[in-house]
């Protein structure tokens, strides 16, 4: 097999592995994006202050904005130097060691929360779950 076609089964493997992550962090980011927004506008409801639709839609954007620099890019600028037909049989290793790790985690990963599906919920819903199952609510 060609350096070039380990480097693009490498590549293949950590997009799939960024995308799963990606996805996680993002719902983690829009809630929190959310949650300011509402923040924000009952700052204003207590301050006796009524927004226009622009006001809103410029609170929303601005928000918007304060988050977006958390949003994770792929960066591969490191790898490029393995982007190349013929390479040594030591660094063919590694790719093939490094694609097979990144598919490994990435199906592990698929298969805890499969599997375990509270293990990837957080401390509250789990409290809340437990309280439910036996007939409680937790207060809010």
């Amino acid at each position: 097999m060609s350096g070039k076609n380990l480097f693009k089964n490498m590549y293949k493997a950590l997009e799939k592995s960024v995308a799963a992550s990606h996805e996680t962090h993002l719902k983690e980011i829009l809630k929190k994006q959310d949650a300011l927004v509402q923040y924000k506008r009952m700052q204003y409801v207590n301050a006796g202050k009524q927004l226009s639709k622009e006001e809103d839609d410029k609170l929303v954007e601005s928000v918007r904005n304060t988050f977006a620099g958390q949003m994770q890019k792929i960066d591969v600028d490191l790898l490029k130097h393995l982007d190349k037909e013929e390479l040594h049989p030591v660094e063919i290793e590694h790719v093939t060691n490094i694609t097979t790790f990144l598919d490994s985690q990435r199906e592990y990963v698929e298969l805890l929360e499969r599997y375990n599906p509270g293990i990837s919920m957080k401390q509250t819903d789990k409290v809340r779950k437990t309280a439910r199952r036996v007939g409680l609510e937790v207060p809010e």
